[in-house]
């Protein structure tokens, strides 16, 4: 990762179904993972030029403090996407709002990831 570069980190109860459905849902590719091998505790996924992390949310964190999972509307995630209806097709019960013309020039959609995170996806409508 560059320095500089920010990235989201979603904090799972379920880090194993999360990371399926970033995979399904967003074409997500693993960058890394720890541990390397079984089930992991940290991965980052990068989906085009970006990436997002997903880290296991049930201990405590450095600070002290366990990171609980999306329990309600904290954080919206945005993403570009090429195909809005392609995402959200494969995303089909966990669109919140269903792809829309903007008046600036894009499309725009949310999801709701399983841990409860709201992403919205946007497509450039060039």
């Amino acid at each position: 990762m560059a320095r500089g570069e920010v990235f989201p980190i979603i904090n799972c109860a379920d880090l194993a179904r999360t990371r399926h459905w970033y995979e399904r849902v967003l074409a997500g590719e693993v960058a890394y993972q720890f541990p390397d091998e079984g089930d992991a505790d940290y991965l980052t996924l990068r989906i085009g030029s970006g990436q997002i992390a997903l880290g296991r949310g049930t201990g405590p964190a450095m600070y002290g403090e366990t990171p609980l999972p999306a329990t309600g509307h904290a954080v919206d995630v945005c993403l570009y996407v090429p195909d809005l209806d392609a995402v959200t097709a494969a995303a089909a019960a966990d669109v919140v709002v269903p792809p829309a013309d903007m008046p600036w020039g894009e499309r725009v959609a949310y999801l709701r990831d399983p841990e409860g995170t709201m992403l919205l996806a946007i497509e450039d409508a060039d």
